[in-house]
């Protein structure tokens, strides 16, 4: 049987969104800090990969 969840240790959804959010921001940050990427070549590569999924999902 499964397991029932403590109320106490589970998290909210937004509050693991705002967190990924923040990782993710924190990585881009430092990634053109310190010269490897730029937000430019960041955006261009989010809308690639983007459009790859949509095209994967016809």
């Amino acid at each position: 049987m499964a397991k029932q969840l403590d109320p106490k240790q589970t998290v909210d959804l937004r509050e693991v969104v705002i967190s990924g959010i923040i990782q993710s921001e924190a990585l881009v940050n430092l990634l053109e800090r310190k010269g490897i990427i730029s937000k430019d070549e960041l955006l261009e590569e989010i809308m690639k990969v983007q459009a790859s999924m949509l095209k994967a999902e016809k």
